[in-house]
């Protein structure tokens, strides 16, 4: 009898423990059941929900006129762009229609050659829901200007050209434009009219308050868009690189959707020569404000932009910062092992860790094919004479940078931050309205500082043109009211390296946090090697063969389960040993 006891108290234990690790391992199945019923409600989004589509949205692209049509493209932004009809009112009186196509694009011709002020009322409707977008109006200005003979009034095509194709085109800024009593129509706010090269009241300005028609008009590589097709130096081989940018937008949020290739040839440097890693599409995407605003918030972490004391929100010091007009990243200023990149490349700082170098444009590209400029990137708005190439864009020194892009003008707008101010390049306008090269107010500190490239440097306020972040607010060619805006920077005012290069921190609100952090880790791989250096902390990836596959963490509730399984266990081992024993 005892012997069938202690068996049985045995079994009953053994049994329990068991018992207890399956009724642990219950609810995951059950909270996978539950993500499932989720995703399949998700999937099953149908037509017939009218609630589950907004009304359309209208955005006018571009506007041009030849003399004689008028070329009016745009997109429309619906979940069903092709069920959506778009309608133009040309000065209440005729009506045109359109469907737009699978991306939402479309296009309206309107045929005429009269001298008119052509109002233009776009809508676009969405009738399986009877949804209506709102009226966008434009208004096109055709006015009568004076041919060869002095005594000639009446309108041509070629006279009557507001586009600044032709030679004898008025571009709308002179007062007494297309009257008759005067045989030279020039009031002298053109200095070189009659030629083909615009001049500055032509070039459209915008409101800062709503950037959305500003980055559509200056963002390239979008569809419809001529695409070139160039060629990774690095390599032997002739590619056919084409970068890929696609905007899409809401009253708050504008989303920039890249494939990171650039728009010019490039140079992927040693990740490919050495590691066989060469520059690859990808597939990124940004979400920036559209009406950009200050950070006043204050209290934010100063990890990496220590000088701003916690002022504004710190830019990444490894990875993506901003977004060139091509879509490829600007990075921030530090290498791969948390050096300078830019001052490591021009022999003010030895990297001694692992190799770095930097292409044509101060660019380069990282693990996983990821291409993006460390610095510089004024090469987008470079063009090489006569039987030059990319390679004859001169990186030799900073002094020589700038010189590149030195034509007497404000520089062009060469990406976006993440908070939705723009980027200039490395020419401005300093406080008496003066074209001068931009120069950051950083230097170096002195002493030894270690490895990491940003506690390398101090910020001197006025040592060079530009505030804590690398901007400053003011008056540019596109806002000429003024905008709060980023430059390129090469030297500092001293002459030194022009650190941080493009930004460090940033001066308006972004919406970095909506993405749980997502975004400062893009562009990093499981490894690194030759060019790049670990990810960001809280990143995913590990040094080369040392990433660890399907690691799963244990909830600390079950902590008590355990003990008691353990407990268990023992029990019935004593009690098994004592029956063997009396055996």
């Amino acid at each position: 009898m005892k012997k069938e006891l202690i068996l049985l108290v045995a079994f009953m234990a053994l049994s329990a423990s068991v018992g207890v690790i399956l009724l642990e391992r219950e609810p995951t199945t059950g909270q996978d059941e539950i993500e499932s019923e989720t995703d399949s409600q998700e999937m099953n989004e149908t037509h017939d929900d009218a609630h589950l589509h907004p009304p359309p949205e209208v955005i006018v692209i571009t506007v041009e006129d030849d003399g004689s049509s008028i070329f009016i493209d745009g997109i429309v932004q619906h979940l069903h762009p092709t069920e959506v009809e778009l309608h133009a009112i040309v000065n209440e009186q005729a009506t045109l229609s359109t469907f737009p196509d699978l991306d939402g694009l479309w296009n309206f011709i309107i045929n005429t050659d009269d001298s008119n002020i052509f109002d233009i009322n776009i809508t676009a409707t969405h009738a399986p829901d009877n949804t209506q977008s709102a009226v966008q109006t434009l208004n096109v200005v055709r006015e009568q200007t004076n041919s060869d003979d002095p005594n000639n009034t009446t309108n041509d095509t070629s006279s009557d050209n507001n586009t600044g194709n032709q030679a004898d085109n008025n571009t709308g800024n002179e007062t007494n434009n297309g009257t008759d009593d005067s045989n030279d129509n020039n009031t002298g706010n053109e200095t070189n009219n009659g030629t083909d090269e615009p001049t500055d009241p032509t070039q459209p300005t915008y409101n800062s308050t709503d950037m959305g028609q500003f980055w559509l008009d200056v963002f390239r590589c979008q569809p419809g868009q001529n695409i070139p097709a160039v060629d990774d130096l690095t390599t032997t081989a002739i590619e056919t690189h084409e970068c890929s940018v696609e905007l899409t937008m809401n009253e708050t949020h504008i989303t920039i959707v890249t494939n990171g290739l650039p728009d010019h040839d490039f140079e992927s440097t040693l990740a490919c020569s050495q590691g066989n890693d060469c520059t690859r599409a990808q597939n990124y995407e940004w979400t920036i404000p559209r009406s950009p605003i200050n950070d006043t918030t204050g209290g934010h972490d100063a990890t990496n932009c220590p000088e701003a004391n916690g002022d504004y929100e710190c830019a990444a010091a490894l990875g993506e910062v901003a977004i060139a007009i091509n879509g490829v990243p600007f990075y921030g200023p530090e290498d791969g092992p948390g050096g300078d990149a830019v001052a490591s490349q021009h022999g003010a700082y030895e990297e001694d860790r692992q190799p770095i170098e930097l292409g044509v444009c101060h660019a380069h590209n990282g693990q996983g094919g990821t291409f993006h400029y460390h610095a510089d990137a004024n090469c987008l708005h470079w063009h090489p004479d006569e039987g030059e190439t990319i390679l004859d864009y001169d990186t030799s020194t900073p002094a020589a940078v700038a010189q590149n892009t030195a034509n007497g003008s404000h520089s062009a707008v060469i990406g976006v931050a993440m908070d939705g101010y723009p980027i200039y390049g490395l020419w401005g306008y300093d406080e008496q309205m003066n074209i001068v090269e931009m120069r950051s107010s950083y230097e170096l500190k002195e002493g030894e500082t270690g490895y990491n490239g940003i506690d390398d440097y101090v910020y001197v306020q006025d040592l060079g043109h530009l505030d804590v972040c690398n901007g400053h607010f003011g008056p540019t060619p596109d806002f000429p009211d003024g905008i709060y805006h980023y430059h390129s920077t090469m030297m500092n005012g001293d002459g030194q390296m022009g650190f941080p290069y493009f930004l460090l921190c940033y001066h308006g609100e972004t919406f970095l946090d909506e993405g749980e952090g997502d975004a400062d880790c893009s562009g990093f791989g499981e490894t690194w090697g030759p060019g790049i250096g670990p990810p960001p902390e809280g990143c995913e990836g590990g040094g080369p063969r040392t990433q660890v596959d399907d690691l799963q963490l244990v909830s600390e509730d079950i902590t008590p389960y355990l003990s008691m399984n353990i407990l268990s266990l023992v029990v019935g081992l004593m009690l098994f040993a004592y029956y063997l024993k009396k055996k």
